[in-house]
């Protein structure tokens, strides 16, 4: 919906107004409808950009030379309430609070009628209103109203306190700095840097993280001193003595799987919370369209969602000359049952290679594959939706990973772990065995297999020393030792913890973002996420079949041949492009990092010499992203 941004003085107050623009224009493509700014000293200053709605306020440019406590900034894209009465940063009626948002609220208007019956009065339509008055009203305890995604902040003029949350799930991102001087916080990493107080550096741990797993687990990033607000938390900053408080507010609802449920009531659970979650996510005033790759969670979705939105647009991402990755036909076979609006795009090699600036400037960080949200989100905008429904969250939540097969077997290893060790090693499945049997919890046997590196390797790749990432996992998402009913609820939980929260929320929101387009993901619902952690796991993984009740859910609603299609994954034909087409360019890449003097070459040869795809990838997007942002 957004870009926030916000710069405290810590010691004595300095001219921040010029570092605030900076900052604030570099996402001028998370906000291309509206700019605005707050400057406070000991009272409020409203002050307009070039793009502001409002045009009878003191420029941003006519302040540089003054000292401030603090500054907000915004950029706006317009879903709800279009009216230039949801201009922000907005303040309420007493001119106390101050808040800049970006997200939604898909509930606001039933937590408006409730603030309304208490007393609070309104100016505008727009669900940020409803998030300012109901922090007025109920402080921290607010955010166990809202049903949505968002991070955002909000100054309080009286108490000199600075509050800033995050959504459940961390689908809305919230980066921040500090140093002595200064604390300052963004949507993207890239607006701290370009906000010229904060001068790149490579945070080597987090370097370490992301070969490991793909991404730095957060709140770690791979630049020095940039962390991310934890997902489901909020942190209070008290503007007189600097300190700062930080709380979670949500968990994950582990061990609550009622056991008692009948296959018919998880069904009729699942559905219905479903539909309830994508009507949420159909309220926009601007067209709300939707991805729909041919598989089972998100063609499901856009059917449901064509109920209410009749002549939905449902896209989809083909490949012509690549069939083990195209979900056309099944996608077709929906559209045509069901006579939905569907537009196909297909993609190429050549739109990826003239747009690789821009695909490494999103994800801000170096990335094992080229991601479609690119080409999906571009196709979006390119058919004039500002709002896309996602199907991320099915596969993590009822289990549709191979990871979720592999269970049985870890558990079979890992008693016969004593007289594995006596086997020699004259196969490689004999070792593969051996070190299976060795993960001692759950969080090793995960990190396991969301792994592109393993530490071995890291350790040789990189020069400098290599802190251990096998216990990562479980150290930062389960510090309190969560009870689980079984080990499938275990991989749900870090799933969504390391894989949606880190890897699939950035992707979704940079690159929708990146096309001033929002993401919506109805599965994600944390309404829908407690109903589906009530469901006994019998149901999500019957027998050989995955995914099995939300399979049940989707058989009423999409063709036969996506019901059955084995998974693909809505991937880029990488391993092909890179031995062909970006084979030059790979090379280039590659030699490039080569002469870093960061890695032990010849372990780079070796990689390479494997022709992992993904492997050689992480290297060639680490030159991409060093010359990007670190150089």
């Amino acid at each position: 919906m957004c870009g926030i941004a916000g710069i405290i003085n810590k010691n004595k107050n300095i001219p921040i107004s010029n570092a605030l623009s900076l900052m604030t224009n570099s996402m001028i493509n998370r906000g291309p409808d509206d700019e605005g700014y707050l400057l406070f000293d000991t009272k409020p200053t409203h002050v307009i950009g070039n793009d502001s709605i409002v045009k009878d306020d003191k420029h941003i440019n006519a302040t540089f030379n003054y000292n401030y406590k603090l500054g907000f900034g915004f950029r706006h894209l317009k879903i709800v309430d279009l009216s230039n009465n949801s201009h922000q940063p907005m303040s309420d009626v007493s001119k106390r609070y101050w808040i800049v948002f970006n997200g939604e609220i898909y509930n606001y208007k039933e937590i408006k009628s409730e603030l309304i019956s208490l007393g609070h009065t309104f100016f505008s339509n727009s669900d940020t209103e409803v998030v300012l008055n109901a922090y007025k009203e109920w402080n921290s305890k607010s955010l166990d109203k809202f049903n949505g995604m968002f991070a955002y902040s909000i100054l309080d003029t009286v108490e000199n306190q600075v509050f800033i949350a995050r959504d459940r799930i961390g689908i809305k991102p919230l980066y921040y700095f500090q140093n002595n001087e200064q604390f300052i916080f963004s949507s993207t990493q890239k607006a701290i840097i370009d906000s010229k107080i904060y001068s790149p550096k490579i945070n080597w741990e987090g370097l370490h993280q992301n070969f490991r797993f793909s991404i730095a687990q957060r709140p770690n990033t791979c630049f020095n001193g940039i962390s991310s607000l934890e997902p489901a938390h909020y942190l209070k900053f008290n503007l007189k003595n600097n300190s700062i408080e930080k709380k979670q507010y949500w968990e994950i609802p582990t061990n609550t799987q009622d056991l008692s449920l009948s296959e018919n009531d998880a069904l009729k659970m699942v559905e219905e919370s479903l539909f309830e979650s994508i009507n949420y996510r159909l309220n926009a005033d601007v067209e709300v369209g939707t991805f729909m790759s041919g598989g089972i969670d998100s063609t499901t979705i856009a059917v449901m969602a064509s109920k209410e939105h009749k002549n939905i647009k449902c896209l989809t991402l083909g490949f012509k000359d690549f069939n083990k990755y195209n979900e056309v036909n099944q996608a077709s076979d929906t559209a045509n049952l069901h006579g939905l609006n569907h537009i196909v795009n297909y993609a190429n090699s050549n739109e990826i290679l003239k747009n690789i600036d821009a695909i490494i400037t999103a994800n801000e960080e170096p990335y094992h594959h080229l991601s479609s949200n690119y080409i999906l989100s571009k196709m979006a905008a390119q058919n004039d939706l500002k709002v896309v429904l996602s199907g991320l969250g099915g596969d993590e939540l009822f289990g549709g990973y191979d990871v979720y097969n592999k269970l049985k077997l870890w558990n079979n290893l890992k008693n016969k772990k004593q007289i594995l060790q006596l086997l020699p090693n004259i196969h490689q499945k004999i070792n593969k065995a051996k070190q299976l049997s060795k993960y001692k919890d759950i969080g090793q046997f995960y990190s396991h297999y969301y792994t592109t590196f393993n530490d071995n390797t890291i350790n040789q790749l990189f020069k400098n020393d290599v802190i251990d990432t096998e216990n990562t996992i479980s150290k930062l998402y389960n510090p309190s030792d969560l009870n689980f009913t079984d080990d499938f609820e275990a991989i749900s939980f870090y799933n969504l913890k390391s894989y949606i929260g880190n890897h699939q929320m950035r992707t979704i929101d940079q690159f929708t973002m990146h096309f001033s387009v929002e993401g919506r993901l109805p599965l994600l619902d944390h309404n829908f996420i407690e109903t589906v952690y009530k469901i006994p796991t019998k149901f999500k993984q019957k027998g050989a079949v995955q995914k099995y009740i939300l399979k049940q859910v989707a058989k009423k609603h999409i063709a036969p041949s996506t019901l059955n299609m084995s998974k693909k994954g809505l991937r880029l034909p990488l391993e092909y492009w890179i031995s062909n087409e970006l084979k030059e360019f790979v090379f280039d890449s590659i030699s490039k990092l080569k002469n870093r003097n960061i890695f032990n070459n010849q372990v780079i040869d070796t990689i390479v010499k494997t022709n992992n795809e993904q492997k050689i990838w992480q290297l060639v997007s680490t030159e991409l992203w060093i010359e990007k942002f670190i150089n």
